[in-house]
């Protein structure tokens, strides 16, 4: 792939980035249907995981503690799935999908997971694409989050 036409390495988010490390993008996912759903994305091209160098690991490893505590304490999110998709942008990218016992509800909406402890549905669908102020709510919520 040419990084001109890699979303990630031109920083076209559509949702707020929550934190930047040295190596590493902390982002809101736009499907919020697992609430406090994050993507840790690496701040050079690389679509190999594989490849990434000791120092990102490192990093990595910092920033999905950073993310996950966060997570935990606004949502009080119950499990957390991780995963390296990476099927529709091959840039290097780790999902941070946390799971729930019980519903939750935030901005006005209510948020339950009903397929957990079993494997979380896949893939989103235009009606999932959270709204606005539901972004802007999970932003809030984890920007503010004392760890």
């Amino acid at each position: 792939m040419d990084v001109a036409d890699c979303i990630a390495c031109r920083g076209e988010w559509e949702t707020p980035v929550l934190h930047e490390s040295p190596f590493w993008r902390v982002v809101i996912n736009r499907n919020q249907n697992l609430l406090g759903k994050t993507i840790i994305v690496l701040r050079r091209h690389e679509e190999d995981v594989p490849r990434l160098t000791s120092d990102e690991w490192a990093d990595l490893l910092a920033e999905l503690g950073w993310v996950t505590e966060r997570v935990r304490h606004a949502f009080a999110a119950d499990h957390f799935n991780y995963s390296f998709l990476m099927n529709m942008d091959a840039h290097v990218h780790l999902h941070v999908i946390p799971r729930y016992l019980d519903s939750r509800e935030l901005a006005g909406v209510q948020f339950s997971d009903p397929d957990y402890p079993d494997a979380y549905r896949g893939p989103v669908t235009p009606s999932e694409i959270a709204a606005p102020s539901v972004v802007a709510a999970v932003h809030e919520a984890l920007a503010e989050a004392k760890v």
